[in-house]
């Protein structure tokens, strides 16, 4: 998720909150830290990942993206295998839609709730020429969210809306360390995957500093991240999460998944990645 240290991430992006309660002091909102604390925070997530994501390298929106690396090496080889009809999870300003270049796509929903990244994300998907197959939603993943947000675009048309079974693909990349309720909102993708359908994932987890791989120096890091703020001022994100556990745990209603390919990445440092596919029962 990090190109640059952890730690100038937060304090940048503590800087652009402060930023943006001050600007909006000077409107005359003088209650919104009160009362609009949410949008406060949401706007000020908006301009930081615009700002930090190659979608707008040099300025342009339609600049190509640098060269992966680090996490970012983990993510092309999973995203060639989307296909049918794809549900993305928290695309963001778009940085990765160019990734998607199965011939077998379909159509394409991508779930962004923080509106002030679509302008952005409009523009990557136009460059990529995804337009005719790519509709942006503003909602997030958890299903409250989600479930409306489909059947608006026309998506979701049972009577009961539960919305089970719609999706070839579902694609999580970097956004799980940051849903509310995961259990909840994983097991809601889940049943929103069509028997035989796959989740892509690439998430940032807790190190695991108790095994062989881990590293308890690393998850102290963590923990420090943690009491700096980092979830507050970084979209809600949580680097303590066993989000693997997670997506093994939803399946097993059916009996587990038909296969879980799952791959632990980084584990030395505060940044540990699993990636990897998994295929729902057919």
């Amino acid at each position: 998720m990090m190109k640059r240290p952890v730690l100038r991430s937060v304090l940048t992006m503590y800087l652009g909150f402060m930023t943006v309660m001050l600007e909006t002091i000077l409107r005359g909102q003088l209650l919104a830290p009160i009362f609009n604390m949410q949008e406060i925070k949401d706007e000020a997530f908006s301009r930081f990942w615009i700002d930090f994501s190659t979608a707008r390298a040099n300025g342009d929106p339609n600049a190509p993206a640098p060269e992966p690396a680090g996490s970012s090496l983990l993510i092309p080889p999973l995203l060639a295998h989307a296909d049918g009809v794809v549900l993305d999870i928290g695309p963001g300003t778009g940085t990765q839609t160019p990734l998607f270049t199965n011939p077998n796509l379909r159509v394409m929903y991508g779930a962004e709730p923080c509106v002030g990244l679509h302008k952005d994300l409009y523009a990557k998907v136009e460059s990529c020429g995804l337009a005719s197959k790519y509709r942006v939603l503003h909602c997030g993943a958890q299903p409250e969210s989600l479930l409306p947000a489909l059947k608006k675009a026309g998506a979701l048309n049972d009577e009961t809306n539960e919305g089970k079974g719609l999706f070839d693909t579902i694609v999580c990349i970097r956004v799980l360390c940051s849903v509310p309720t995961p259990e909840k909102t994983v097991k809601s993708l889940y049943d929103l995957l069509k028997p035989g359908g796959k989740m892509l994932v690439c998430e940032h987890v807790v190190n695991p500093w108790t095994t062989a791989k881990g590293s308890w120096v690393a998850r102290f890091v963590q923990a420090i991240y943690g009491l700096s703020g980092w979830s507050f001022f970084m979209g809600g994100c949580n680097l303590d999460r066993d989000t693997e556990r997670t997506l093994r745990a939803v399946a097993d209603v059916d009996g587990g998944w038909g296969s879980v390919d799952l791959d632990l990445s980084f584990t030395s440092g505060p940044l540990p990645y699993i990636s990897g596919t998994l295929v729902k029962r057919g």
